[in-house]
């Protein structure tokens, strides 16, 4: 099982961003979605599920409701309302999906930006 340390270790590699506390809505760039993906896969971190955060810069208003400040480029990330959280049967299907799927899908947005749901111990808390 992966640690509290790497699977922190691993969000900052990638610029993953969790939002408030815990390891759930973990907003990811797009642009590095695959690899972080692939490093949870082989770790076995299941993602249990992800929800779509619009990357809301000086040049494109936000697509939904306010959210956090970007750490790690200029911008923020508004909340898009889905109503449920977008699941998968396991990490390769929601990786096929972003890679392949959601392009081609109507919904599609190229602002939108997956928040993933780490299925890790209850009791961890990320750092904020």
């Amino acid at each position: 099982m992966i640690s509290k340390q790497e699977l922190d270790m691993l969000l900052e590699i990638f610029h993953v961003q969790p939002v408030g506390y815990g390891y759930i809505d973990c907003i990811c760039p797009m642009e590095n979605a695959p690899a972080f993906i692939r490093e949870l896969t082989k770790r076995s971190v299941r993602i249990s599920g992800f929800t779509w955060w619009c990357h809301v810069t000086e040049d494109h208003e936000p697509c939904g409701i306010g959210g956090p400040k970007s750490r790690y480029d200029d911008g923020w990330y508004s909340e898009i309302e889905m109503g449920n959280v977008k699941e998968f049967s396991d990490n390769s299907e929601m990786l096929e999906y972003l890679e392949h799927g959601w392009k081609a899908s109507p919904d599609y947005h190229p602002c939108f930006t997956p928040a993933f749901w780490l299925d890790v111990p209850k009791d961890w808390k990320n750092v904020q």
